[in-house]
């Protein structure tokens, strides 16, 4: 009898201790490809000459290098017919050259945050990569994405999903077909997780790991952000882009989007 009721008991505590699952942790978990993708990165400002007149070039080089590398145009100064479209994509830049000690003079070009050149990205082994999936509901978006690793891997890992908009209509000093003109792969925001308030917005990312992780780890992550009235839903696509953080400096890891 008195076997019996140490086991209820011990049955009873065990329960009592177990920490309830959050909302994250149980959101369904995607297919993650083992792949790398690279980062194309534009920084202009719309009241550049010069960024104009090279504008056309930029975003074909997108266009043309879409399936193995993410294109991503930090400006700042952007408005257009919808008057200021955000103070994001300058602000954003300038936050994240901080960390990798990058110049802010414009016209600019990076590949993978001048961490490594692309071709040498997309022949390493993958580390680190994600999916996701994005609902739209009025003007809130909410993106649930999973991260897997390929390896076993060691270290602060954060995720950051920006968000990137195409087919905004704005100033653009020294564009060949006038002042107005259509901008692509405007990096527009970054969002949040669900359970963290605008207050808490990091723009390097947010953490997914730390320490040691072991291969096939996956983290389930969902992040919320406001779409403007301007953003069309077809333009919106997310870039996931895992940094590795150290002290005060950011390496990259792998970016994603589809």
């Amino acid at each position: 009898m008195r076997l019996i009721v140490c086991f209820f008991g011990l049955t009873a505590l065990l329960f009592a201790c177990k920490k309830p699952v959050s909302d994250l942790e149980i959101s369904p978990t995607l297919d993650v490809e083992e792949k790398n993708m690279g980062v194309m990165i534009l920084r202009t400002a719309t009241w550049c000459g010069p960024c104009g007149a090279s504008l056309n070039n930029s975003q074909t080089t997108f266009e043309e290098n879409k399936d193995f590398a993410v294109g991503m145009a930090f400006k700042d100064a952007f408005s257009g017919q919808f008057g200021a479209h955000s103070d994001w994509g300058n602000h954003l830049f300038q936050r994240i050259a901080a960390q990798f000690d990058l110049p802010s003079g414009v016209p600019n070009s990076f590949q993978n945050f001048e961490f490594n050149s692309i071709f040498e990205h997309l022949q390493a082994p993958t580390i680190i990569n994600g999916n996701y999936e994005v609902d739209f509901q009025g003007d809130e978006l909410t993106i649930k994405t999973t991260t897997k690793f390929f390896t076993q891997f060691e270290g602060d890992v954060y995720l950051a999903p920006f968000i990137v908009v195409d087919s905004l209509v704005g100033y653009q000093n020294g564009h060949p077909d006038g002042v107005n003109t259509i901008h692509n792969r405007y990096v527009a925001d970054v969002a949040i997780p669900v359970n963290k308030t605008i207050d808490a917005k990091y723009e390097w990312g947010y953490m997914v790991s730390a320490g040691v992780v072991k291969e096939g780890h996956q983290v389930n992550m969902t992040f919320k952000t406001s779409k403007k009235p301007h953003w069309e839903q077809k333009n919106i696509s997310i870039a996931l882009v895992y940094f590795r953080k150290a002290g005060n400096g950011l390496f990259f890891i792998n970016a994603f989007t589809k």
